[in-house]
């Protein structure tokens, strides 16, 4: 695919589909980025808001773009664009809830 033609706001699956929103899902509460420094998250954003303006840096992948987008998708926030703290973030919701129930389970009594 080139990049000229590559729309980094389009899904990336089918969201008319279970499989595809399914896919979208794990994407972006993929907690393996959660932990990842701001710096990166930052090289990241700057990647995505060039690609909606036309200009991607040359030898960017499509691959590139589209994980640049799964970091941006995971720790910003849509509507602001600002970066959340970690425990808002979709990339933080797995591990997360998981802490919460356990903790929930450990002192019921």
């Amino acid at each position: 695919m080139a990049l000229s033609s590559f729309d980094i706001d389009a899904p990336r699956w089918d969201q008319t589909t279970f499989m595809g929103r399914l896919k979208h899902f794990f994407n972006i509460t993929d907690c393996r980025t959660a932990l990842l420094s701001d710096s990166r998250l930052d090289e990241a954003k700057a990647l995505v808001e060039s690609c909606r303006a036309g200009s991607a840096p040359p030898g960017t992948s499509v691959e590139q773009l589209y994980y640049a987008k799964k970091l941006y998708d995971s720790a910003f926030h849509p509507d602001t664009g600002d970066r959340m703290n970690l425990i808002g973030r979709m990339s933080f919701q797995v591990p997360g809830g998981m802490a919460i129930t356990g903790f929930m389970l450990q002192f019921y009594r």
